[in-house]
C-alpha cells in the first residue's frame, strides 16, 4: 500500500512538472508572437512617416539643387550625380557629424530599391530632422525613369592607373651629372632609396626613355626630381619668397635642410648649377607656371618650394619649359605627378568633380592645381564636402628623403 502511494506521488509530481513546462512554453510563445506582431505593425508606421519623392520630381529638383542628397545603399553600387555624401544606411547615428547642422535642412536619401533609405530616413527623423524624404523605388526606379548613375569605384584606376603616367620628358644625363656635381652622393642615395636595376641605370648612366611614374617608383621619381630642383639655377630662388623674405632662412626648409643625400651641405648646391638650359624668358615662364601650382601638404605654391614635392614639381616644370611644351601639357603632367604623390587627396578631388558631372580626364589641370583644390587648406575644404569616399583610396608619401 505504501509502495502504491509513493508511486502515485511520483506520477503526480511528473504531471505537475510537465504541466508547468507546457504552460511556461505557451506564455513564452504568446509573448514572442505579441512582440513580433507589434514589430510588424510598427514597420508600416515607419514607412508611412517618411515622405517619398519620385524619380521624375528628383530630376527636376537637381536642376536647381539646394538640398543635401545622400546615398545610403550598402554596399556601394554607384550613385546619382550631384550626390553630396555616401553613408551606410545602418551607420547614420555613427555619422551624425557629417549631416547638416541645421535640423530644418532639406535632405533626400536614396538606395537601390527604397528599403534602406526608408530605414535611414526614419533614423534622421528620430534625430530631429524635419524635412526628410527618400527616393521612392531607389536607383532602380531612377534608371527606369531615364536617370543615369555614376560609378565612383572606377575612379582609382583613372586617377592612379596601375601602369602609371608617362611624362613627355626624359632623364637624359641628369643622373650622372647630379653624382658628378655632388648634388647626389651615390653611396648615400643607394643606401636610402630602394632602386631596381632600371632605376640604378638612370642614376648612374642616364636614360633617353621618357619618365614614367607609378605606384612602385613614385618615391624614386620625387627624390631624383628633388635633387634636380635643388641644384638647378632658378629665378624662383632669386625672385620668389625663398630669395626675398626668406632669403636668410633658405637653408631651414624641408626642401633644403631636409636633403641629406648630397656630398657636403645641401646649400652648397642650392641654386648653383646649370642642369637644365633655360633662356631668360623661359626662366620667367617657369616662375609664372610654378606660381599657379600648389600641393596639398601645405599652403604654398611651387614658386615657394619649401618641401621635397614642391622642389620636385619645380624641376619637372623646368624640364618641360626647356622643351617649349604648352602650358596645358605642363599642367597636365604636374597634376599626374601630384596624383601619385598625394593619392588620397586627388581621389577625393576626382570624386568631387565626378559628382558635379565632370570626369577626371576632362578636368582643367591648371584649375585643379590651384589653391582652391590643391593647397592644404583648399584640399581640406574639398574633403569636407566629399566626406568619406565610398571606395578604397590610396595615399601618398611624406615630405622627406
Amino acid at each position: 500500500m505504501k509502495k502504491l502511494k509513493k508511486k502515485q506521488k511520483l506520477l503526480l509530481s511528473k504531471f505537475l512538472t510537465s504541466s508547468f513546462l507546457i504552460l511556461f512554453g505557451f506564455i513564452l510563445s504568446f509573448t514572442f508572437f505579441k512582440t513580433n506582431v507589434q514589430t510588424l505593425n510598427f514597420l508600416p508606421s515607419i514607412s508611412n512617416s517618411v515622405a517619398a519623392i519620385n524619380s521624375k520630381d528628383l530630376i527636376k529638383k537637381l536642376e536647381n539643387k539646394n538640398f543635401t542628397l545622400i546615398n545610403v545603399h550598402t554596399p556601394y553600387e554607384g550613385e546619382i550625380e550631384k550626390t553630396d555624401i555616401f553613408i551606410n544606411y545602418d551607420e547614420i547615428l555613427a555619422s551624425k557629424d557629417k549631416l547638416p547642422q541645421d535640423k530644418n535642412a532639406e535632405i533626400v536619401l536614396y538606395c537601390k530599391t527604397g528599403r534602406m533609405s526608408t530605414e535611414a530616413a526614419a533614423t534622421l527623423l528620430n534625430l530631429g530632422y524635419t524635412d526628410v524624404k527618400h527616393l521612392n523605388g531607389g536607383m532602380d526606379a531612377w534608371k527606369k525613369e531615364g536617370g543615369s548613375l555614376i560609378d565612383l569605384s572606377k575612379l582609382p584606376e583613372q586617377v592612379l592607373p596601375q601602369e602609371g603616367f608617362t611624362l613627355p620628358v626624359s632623364w637624359g644625363s641628369l643622373g650622372p651629372r647630379l653624382i658628378q656635381l655632388g648634388v647626389i652622393d651615390q653611396a648615400k642615395f643607394e643606401k636610402v632609396v630602394k632602386m631596381d636595376n632600371t632605376q640604378k641605370e638612370i642614376l648612374t648612366k642616364g636614360s633617353d626613355s621618357l619618365i614614367t611614374i607609378n605606384t612602385q617608383n613614385s618615391q624614386f621619381v620625387v627624390d631624383m626630381l628633388w635633387a634636380v630642383g635643388l641644384g638647378q639655377k632658378s629665378l624662383v630662388y632669386d625672385e620668389g619668397p625663398m630669395g626675398k623674405e626668406y632669403k636668410n632662412k633658405a637653408g631651414n626648409f624641408a626642401s633644403t635642410g631636409g636633403w641629406s643625400l648630397a656630398k657636403g651641405s645641401a646649400m652648397a648646391h642650392y641654386n648653383k648649377h646649370d642642369l637644365i638650359s633655360l633662356t631668360a624668358e623661359q626662366h620667367k615662364r617657369v616662375m609664372d607656371i610654378a606660381g599657379h601650382v600648389y600641393r596639398p601638404c601645405c599652403g604654398n605654391h611651387t614658386a615657394f618650394p619649401d618641401c621635397n614635392h614642391g622642389m620636385a614639381a619645380l624641376a619637372a616644370i623646368e624640364m618641360m619649359v626647356s622643351l617649349n611644351m604648352s602650358d596645358e601639357s605642363i599642367y597636365k603632367s604636374v597634376l599626374e605627378l601630384n596624383s601619385f604623390w598625394f593619392g588620397s587627396t586627388y581621389m577625393t578631388t576626382a570624386t568631387y568633380f565626378a559628382r558635379q558631372g565632370i570626369s577626371w580626364d576632362k578636368v582643367d589641370a591648371k584649375e585643379v592645381l590651384g589653391a582652391k583644390y590643391s593647397s592644404g587648406q583648399g584640399a581640406a575644404e574639398i574633403a569636407k564636402k566629399v566626406n568619406p569616399l565610398p571606395y578604397e583610396s590610396k595615399s601618398g608619401g611624406g615630405c622627406g628623403a
